[in-house]
């Protein structure tokens, strides 16, 4: 019993985040009605550059995220004004070819900066573990489960009570009634680029204590966090969530009780499967206007 708990507890814990990172990936679908691929790279900035804040400038973790999440915002931000309103007019196949080539430079450009070697970004919460009956659950997890939360309660909140917020969220849903009211849809879209560009900086961060710190990161994720988008319902946000919770618990299940060589597989199956009853997700995708 204390073992399944522990695996539930771990399985929550990496299911948020790659609930975020779902999270990102579905934003910009739902305003744009494409695939941007280049979202896994945000995964492997906010790990490196949370690593390189707190090891090299002394930073403690907690401080240094909202340094790193103002960075990938503007990193995102930069992104959408300097490449991606070049193609706002642009095919789906045309955005998801740019996106797939962009991953790449990306991907070089981080190895060149930063290296090949791992890093491995250790002691940032205290190494202590809380007894909730039989279950033992390390301190690390719960930080990480506080901090995602933190993270979805901020991003609603944005959402539902800013005026810039609801016409993001406006804009999304509806970008031609919301040029008539005055919503400049442009700079909506750029501001959706640099939110999602935080959000999958904000996974990064989250999982560099539990995973080392390498160029590969955001790829080794980027697919369970498209099954978690795409089994959640591609353009619902808390179908995105959900599903990472899903695609989460499902990994820790299978690499406990199965078998930790095949737990990505049984992971892919399992989202096949899903798909095969929903296939348009869990939830019912939301339909874009493009």
């Amino acid at each position: 019993m204390g073992l399944l708990g522990l695996q539930i507890v771990n399985g929550i814990t990496i299911g948020m985040i790659y609930g975020l990172a779902a999270l990102g990936f579905t934003m910009v679908f739902k305003a744009l009605g494409y695939l941007n691929f280049s979202h896994s790279n945000t995964i492997t900035i906010g790990a490196f550059v949370i690593y390189t804040v707190v090891i090299s400038c002394n930073i403690p973790f907690i401080l240094a995220m909202p340094i790193v999440t103002l960075f990938m915002l503007f990193y995102g931000f930069v992104l959408e004004k300097v490449l991606f309103k070049r193609f706002r007019n642009a095919s789906a196949l045309t955005f998801m070819l740019v996106s797939i080539s962009l991953s790449t430079v990306v991907s070089n450009t981080c190895l060149l900066i930063f290296g090949p070697q791992p890093r491995a970004l250790t002691n940032v919460f205290p190494s202590t573990r809380i007894a909730i009956g039989p279950v033992s659950i390390p301190f690390n997890n719960i930080c990480i489960f506080v901090i995602a939360v933190a993270f979805l309660v901020i991003l609603q909140l944005f959402f539902s009570k800013t005026k810039f917020g609801l016409s993001l969220r406006l804009a999304s849903e509806d970008p031609s009634t919301a040029s008539l009211m005055g919503i400049k849809v442009f700079n909506t879209r750029a501001a959706t680029f640099a939110i999602t560009a935080a959000l999958g900086g904000i996974a990064g961060m989250l999982v560099s204590p539990l995973y080392s710190v390498t160029i590969e990161l955001g790829s080794s994720l980027a697919l369970k966090t498209f099954i978690s988008a795409v089994v959640g319902g591609l353009g619902n946000f808390i179908g995105a969530v959900v599903g990472g919770l899903l695609v989460g618990l499902t990994e820790t299940m299978a690499a406990t009780y199965i078998s930790s060589a095949y737990k990505d597989l049984i992971v892919y199956v399992a989202g096949i499967v899903i798909l095969a009853f929903f296939p348009y997700g869990i939830f019912r995708r939301v339909k874009t206007k493009h």
